[in-house]
This record gives C-alpha cells, sequence and structure tokens, in this order.
C-alpha cells in the first residue's frame, strides 16, 4: 500500500486503507481458526484423555512373541481327553509348534494341542514354541502322567468271590478275565478276538459275545455265553464247559443239558444248594436250572414281552436282564426293556419293586415314582439290603432300598469319563456291577472299556495297572 502525492497545488490527502485489506484481515482470522485445531489433533491423543500416557505396543508392528500364559501339568487316566493350552502376545501372525520331550509333534500347530486317547507313551514333557517375524518364545515344560487303567474292550457282567477277585466278561473280546485283589489282570478263558463255542482248558475254549457271570457254591464261575445261546461253566482250574442249550440253536424248549434251549441269555444268580436263575432276555422269560442240568420256565411267556404282574405262570417281562437273589429267596429282576425293577416272591408272585411301566426316565424318589432307563445290572448288598442298579442309559449306578425308594449312588445322568464323588463321576453305559468283600462295588463300565470302583458313599475310581 503506497501514499498518493497531489499534483502541484494540490493537498496532502491522508492515507486510506484499501479494500482489499478487510478481506486480508478476515482471512487471517478464519485461518487461525483452522489451523488451531489440526495443531491440537498434531498433539499425542492421549493428551486429551485424562491425560493417560499408556500405549499397548504388545502387537505393534516389529514386536516379538511373549507368553503369558504357559501350559500346565496334568495327571489323566488312559482314554481321557486331555489338552494343553498357551497364550502369547507379539505382532501377528503367531505360529506355533508344539514338542514332546523336545521333539516337534507332527501337526501340532495351533495355540491348544489336545490328545484325545491318551495311552501310557504319551506320558512326557510337554512344551510349545510360539514365532513371529521378529522372533521366538518357548514355553516352560508341562508334565502329562498318564496312568494305565486295566484294559478292556466291551467289558459286561461282573461276578466277585469271597477272597475279593474279580471275574470280568468281555464281551466284545469273546473273553473272559480274572482280576487279582492286587488288580494283577489274567486271562481265564476264551481266545481274544475270537468268537466260538469249544469247550476246554482256559484260552484253548471259545466263547460267543458271553454276559452275565455269577459264582456258585462250589466256587465254579457260571457265564451266560449270550450269542451261542448257551450256559456255560468255568471251572477253578479254567476248564470250560456247555452245562445247558446247544450253541448257534435259539429257542425257548425245556430239558435237560443240551436238549434246552435260550434266546440271549443274559443274567445270572445261584441260590444256596446250586439252582442256576436265568435272564432269557429275548425270549423274555426267567429260567431255572437245577443242578443235576434240567432248565424249566420260572416265570415268563416265551416270545410274549409284556408287563403283567402276578403268577409267575402268567407274569410278562420285557428283556430281563440282571438278577440279584436276597437271602430270603425273593429274586429281583432288571427288566430291561420295560425300564423298571421288578421282584418275585419266594412264593411265586410278580410284582412291581421300583420304578414306572411306559415311563422311561432318570428321577430319583419313591417305589412308584422313580424312573429308571434301560437297567442291565443289578447287585444285593446282603449286609445292608440295598439293591444296586446300572442304570445303564442314565450313565449311574442307582441305590434302591428294601421299600423300594430310589436314590442316586453316582453318575449323573449324561454320559462321561470321569472320576470323582457322586454326580461328578461319570459312566457310559454301565452294565454290570458286583459287591465286593470290602463293600464297594466294581462297576463294568462298558461303552468306556474300564473297570471301575464306587465306595458305599458314592466316590468313583478307575482300576489302574498296578
Amino acid at each position: 500500500m503506497f501514499q498518493e502525492f497531489p499534483a502541484p497545488g494540490g493537498r496532502l490527502e491522508p492515507m486510506r486503507p484499501q479494500a482489499n485489506s478487510g478481506r486480508a484481515a478476515r482471512w487471517m482470522r478464519m485461518s487461525r481458526r483452522l489451523v488451531l485445531p489440526l495443531l491440537l489433533l498434531s498433539l499425542p491423543l492421549g493428551l486429551g484423555l485424562g491425560c493417560s500416557h499408556h500405549h499397548d505396543t504388545s502387537s505393534d508392528p516389529g514386536t516379538p512373541p511373549a507368553i503369558t500364559t504357559n501350559p500346565t501339568s496334568v495327571e489323566i487316566v488312559s482314554g481321557r481327553q486331555v489338552s494343553f493350552t498357551v497364550t502369547a502376545t507379539g505382532e501377528a501372525t503367531l505360529r506355533y509348534q508344539w514338542a514332546k520331550d523336545g521333539v516337534n509333534i507332527l501337526g501340532a500347530i495351533n495355540s491348544t494341542y489336545t490328545i484325545y486317547n491318551p495311552k501310557g507313551s504319551d506320558s512326557g514333557s510337554y512344551t510349545v514354541t510360539v514365532t513371529n517375524p521378529n522372533g521366538t518364545a518357548t514355553s516352560t515344560a508341562a508334565t502329562l502322567k498318564v496312568d494305565v487303567a486295566l484294559p478292556f474292550n466291551t467289558p459286561t457282567g461282573i461276578a466277585a468271590d469271597a477272597a475279593g477277585n474279580l471275574y470280568v466278561s468281555d464281551s466284545a473280546d469273546h473273553t473272559i478275565w480274572k482280576v487279582s485283589p492286587t488288580r494283577q489282570m489274567t486271562l481265564l478263558a476264551g481266545g481274544s478276538g475270537l468268537p466260538g463255542s469249544n469247550d476246554g482248558l482256559g484260552g484253548l475254549a471259545r466263547f460267543n459275545t458271553p454276559g452275565g457271570l455269577a459264582l456258585d457254591p462250589a466256587g465254579n464261575l457260571l457265564v451266560a455265553d449270550t450269542g451261542n445261546h448257551t450256559i456255560r461253566r468255568i471251572a477253578p482250574d479254567g476248564t470250560v464247559t456247555t452245562v445247558a442249550g446247544t450253541a448257534g440253536a435259539p429257542g425257548s424248549a425245556d430239558g435237560l443239558g443240551a436238549a434246552a434251549r435260550f434266546y440271549a441269555p443274559s443274567g445270572l444268580a445261584v441260590n444256596a444248594t446250586g439252582q442256576v436263575y436265568i435272564a432269557d432276555s429275548l425270549n423274555h422269560t426267567v429260567r431255572l436250572m437245577a443242578t443235576d442240568g434240567t432248565v424249566s420256565t420260572y416265570a415268563g411267556l416265551a416270545g410274549l414281552p409284556g408287563q403283567t404282574d402276578g403268577a409267575r405262570a402268567s407274569a410278562q417281562f420285557n428283556q430281563p436282564n440282571g438278577l440279584a437273589l436276597a437271602a430270603d429267596g425273593t429274586l429281583y429282576i432288571a427288566d430291561f426293556g420295560n425300564s423298571v425293577i421288578r421282584a418275585i416272591s419266594p412264593g411265586g408272585t410278580t410284582s412291581l419293586f421300583s420304578g414306572k411301566y411306559n415311563n422311561r426316565g432318570y428321577l430319583d424318589g419313591s417305589a412308584t415314582t422313580a424312573m429308571f432307563s434301560q437297567p442291565v445290572g443289578l447287585a444285593l448288598d446282603a449286609a445292608s439290603g440295598t439293591l444296586y442298579v446300572a442304570d445303564s442309559s442314565n450313565h449311574a449306578i442307582r441305590k434302591v432300598s428294601a421299600t423300594g425308594t430310589v436314590s442316586l449312588l453316582a453318575g449323573s445322568g449324561t454320559l462321561g469319563n470321569q472320576d470323582g464323588q457322586g454326580s461328578a463321576g461319570l459312566f457310559n453305559l454301565p452294565c454290570g456291577l458286583a459287591v465286593t468283600p470290602g463293600g464297594s462295588l466294581a462297576i463294568a463300565d462298558t461303552d468306556n472299556h474300564l473297570l471301575r470302583n464306587v465306595t458305599s458313599a458314592g466316590l468313583v475310581s478307575t482300576y489302574l495297572v498296578p
């Protein structure tokens, strides 16, 4: 802006601002309003947030891995799924490699490593190395200890003698096993994985899907050879003989020894004189075998399933299974197809002992309100009078009082494989059970392929290899 000088004779005028000077001033004021927010935005964001200067750099570019949670050591029973897990921070993408005893495990490349069916050989020390482009980090070692359970394929029937020995039928393996009080397991009879019907000594004999077991007063082990439709006897020296029925010939005929016929016999019970009660499952009857091998129909109507109570000759059952005989002669029957517990009095009257016809379920309560789901095994504790039930499809062990009241001993109504107290102890289709001399129960936990123990207080454990 310049001052103009007047022409000769003119007057000097004071300098006036030009019109565009006002526009410049306004532009400067607007600039200040625009520039100030931009300057503030250029400051660290944290200054406007409560004066906090914290900034999480754990995932920033250039950050190497850092393990924040190491895998933990585990002790587990063989066959029970186990997992190790690690958590780590660092620039993505993190990569994982698990190792056992210092050797990388093929395919174990996630933050969690799971062994679905652990065996004794899986015991060891496990670590995981985490890597990214900026470095590596290795976890502390976690120890896995696998306690090896006594190995069975499909344990089904079970019996206990006065010395504490257990006898177990492994139905899918077609064998009979003996387990000593020190948990030494030996083959008593049959050929592992070899079905057949041969009589003979020990391993020379053959069975076909053996089921229920019972000991007679002479110490012989009786076997319901379900798939052969026969009753077998194993002498104390291991010699196997067929005492009733004919292998491969199902039927319902009464008669002496080989002339008698059965159709998938299952549960057994023996009285003090050596007579044998037989749950002839697919004939829907209960049979009685005299000491000379003569077989008669004790209760039920062959080929006619039902739920009729009353006199033995007219009573009806639906796939009777486990049997238990009381000292007074009362015979208890796990009526599998009807999902109830029946009783035949010494006088021959059949009645509903506990459960509800046409109401399969899982409910404790009185004899008339309790419910079962396909019960299989029965065992009677002579000392207390308590009847124990392997409530198979409820995956539970129930106990029934002398009045028929039902309560839970162990299991939860849901299948599983876990030791623990009461409902924390889990089973998978338990079938056979027997009272041991110490008062606990030995359980054939069929679909877990295990032999389990349950104390009278309901504490569940697993039979392990010594």
